[in-house]
């Protein structure tokens, strides 16, 4: 995946921008992808989110509580 990020004025980041291609891809691979409804937090996961301070997304994906929260949302499998 080749994603752009956005900067404002001042160089952070303010958004992502997905090649078509590769967003048509996404959405064949995740069919919910765009169905605002098919990814809620629980309250638990947004605990373990507050409690992170910025991490680096690496560091929630290796965050075993966190994946375990996720899959037992089936939001994950």
């Amino acid at each position: 995946m080749k994603p752009q990020i956005i900067e404002d004025h001042n160089g952070n980041p303010t958004g992502v921008f997905i090649p078509i291609k590769e967003w048509e891809e996404l959405k064949q691979q995740y069919p919910r992808i765009e169905d605002k409804n098919s990814f809620k937090l629980s309250d638990g996961q947004k605990m373990i989110l507050d409690n992170q301070d910025n991490l680096p997304l690496s560091e929630y994906q290796d965050n075993n509580e966190f994946v375990a929260e996720l899959k037992q949302s089936n939001y994950i499998k």
